[in-house]
């Protein structure tokens, strides 16, 4: 699709500051660990950035990662960025571990305010109590609560099942089983609302019991609309656009915001956006891709498989990351 590119943008974008976090949730879709790059978004790409949102229409964003607290000091760059160019921050948000006491939480909490930030978002739920233990996640609402900082637990529905653990310890997962019986993986996915990506393709690959052929899943799932949504799209420290719910593939915010993409150096998201699934199971065979024999679970799994493939063969020819699918840390969490 030639000059592919984007006349507006909605507001509610998430500016994914970082791909290194604290924890390796289950569910993560962005495959965020403390494996991954600690690259943070500099104050450079923030201005351009937050400039592009403005002039776009977008004009309010929410602050993700990754955990963007893992790097404060690069976290009160990017929000004196956006308070400069007149761009709303709705929220940040955190899964609480860096929470280590009242005075240096206070502290933190009353310099974002400065900056115009006025809620946190503090994740909550036994994927994220794998590696936090819930005290920190209490303690740190109530930090904001005494410091004026609006916060809301995401989702606070799982309050009251990690509450019936130890509240000093992170628990794991079978823990949570051995309490509440063997489907509770699929039970708590299931209230979550997980979008099956990334890392909660695991999940899936534990509670789907159907595979189906390569061709199958191609044929029936379109994804052109995904890809082109744009109604939560997020944008990585790499100055790469995020199509909602189609992490692993990217495309330049500055070049889809200005003259369009080009169908040569985005061949595969092109595709996607032209063809679907189908158009890029073709280009990947074309690069010697093999579907698996016994099949996939989603049209997410054989995409995120394709993906992968493309990436590492890529890498293995080039030394170089494909434009259109990335970052490699992604695929390499899996």
């Amino acid at each position: 699709m030639p000059g592919y590119k984007l006349k507006s943008l909605y507001p509610g974008a998430g500016i994914a500051v970082t791909y290194k976090c604290s924890a390796s949730c289950l569910h993560c879709c962005y495959c965020s660990s403390p494996r991954r790059s600690g690259d943070y978004m500099s104050r450079g790409s923030a201005d351009r950035i937050f400039s592009l949102l403005g002039e776009m229409g977008c004009n309010s964003v929410h602050i993700g990662g990754g955990e963007p607290f893992s790097n404060f000091e690069k976290l009160l760059e990017v929000c004196e960025s956006a308070l400069e160019r007149r761009v709303a921050i709705e929220y940040i948000e955190t899964n609480a571990s860096w929470y280590a006491g009242d005075s240096g939480a206070s502290k933190k909490l009353q310099e974002l305010m400065a900056l115009g930030v006025d809620c946190l978002l503090v994740s909550v739920d036994p994927f994220h109590n794998e590696f936090v233990p819930y005290r920190k996640t209490k303690e740190l609402k109530e930090r904001c609560q005494k410091n004026g900082m609006g916060v809301f637990v995401w989702q606070s529905k799982f309050e009251r099942i990690v509450s019936r653990m130890d509240a000093n310890i992170p628990h794991a997962l079978s823990e949570y089983e051995d309490l509440f019986g063997k489907g509770f993986l699929e039970t708590i996915a299931d209230s979550y609302g997980l979008g099956y990506n990334g890392r909660a393709l695991q999940i899936l690959e534990k509670i789907q019991k159907n595979r189906y052929p390569a061709e199958q899943l191609a044929k029936e799932s379109s994804c052109r609309a995904q890809i082109a949504s744009l109604r939560h799209f997020h944008i990585d420290p790499n100055e790469d656009l995020i199509p909602p719910s189609c992490n692993g593939f990217r495309a330049n915010v500055f070049e889809l915001c200005g003259d369009g993409i080009d169908a040569d150096k985005y061949k595969y998201f092109t595709a996607v956006a032209k063809g679907g699934l189908g158009l890029f199971l073709e280009k990947a065979r074309e690069s010697g891709f093999v579907p698996k024999s016994g099949g996939y679970v989603s049209k997410c799994a054989l995409c995120f498989d394709m993906k992968k493939f493309i990436c590492g063969a890529a890498m293995e020819k080039t030394g170089a990351e494909p434009a259109d699918i990335g970052p490699a840390g992604f695929f390499q969490e899996i």
